[in-house]
């Protein structure tokens, strides 16, 4: 195994390891184990459980962030663009179980130091692109005065709860278009 299919295969092992235990019930040797990496091979990559979480986490903020960005969004006002991008976060929180999970554990965790929105920006390229598709980079934003983690409850995270509750029986395309437009009115000016 190269060192980057070992750093991944330990990222994957502590990504399953959290989705089913949880933060505290994953230790170390437990990675270990499961990725086949030892615990000296596990610290050469990251120097401690704490910089192992805040890796993947980013990581996993990547995919999701790609998710969301996915489709072609030409020509498309900012409520369709909403929508299809609240279209593409319910699809992710159903394929992505795992992901959604440790996104769901470590958001709710004192690991997560929510960040300004043009510094999420600066450091996430499909989150910079989701917001010059909105208008918020350039101050032509559609959404109301709002904390951003009030407008991530009003939205992505009901597309979240969908996802989870329907894990048998998805919604169908009318019903989600309804609560994506409904989500839209409650953040939109």
């Amino acid at each position: 195994m190269d060192g980057d299919s070992k750093r991944d295969a330990i990222l994957k092992a502590t990504l399953e390891l959290v989705a089913e235990r949880g933060f505290h019930d994953t230790p170390m040797s437990l990675v270990a184990k499961r990725s086949g990496a030892s615990p000296g091979v596990i610290y050469h990559y990251f120097t401690s459980k704490d910089e192992l979480i805040r890796d993947l986490y980013r990581e996993v903020k990547a995919v999701k962030g790609h998710a969301l960005v996915q489709g072609d969004f030409a020509g498309l006002s900012p409520k369709e663009t909403f929508k299809r991008t609240w279209l593409n976060a319910y699809a992710f929180y159903r394929t992505h179980r795992q992901e959604a999970q440790f996104l769901d554990q470590y958001e709710n965790s004192p690991y997560h130091r929510p960040v300004e929105l043009a510094a999420l920006a600066a450091e996430d390229p499909n989150f910079a692109c989701l917001a010059q598709r909105l208008g918020m980079a350039d101050g032509t934003s559609p959404f109301k005065a709002l904390p951003p983690d009030i407008v991530q409850d009003l939205t992505f995270a009901v597309a979240a709860r969908l996802a989870k509750r329907t894990t048998e029986t998805p919604l169908d395309d009318a019903a989600l278009d309804d609560i994506a437009e409904g989500c839209w009115r409650a953040v939109a000016r």
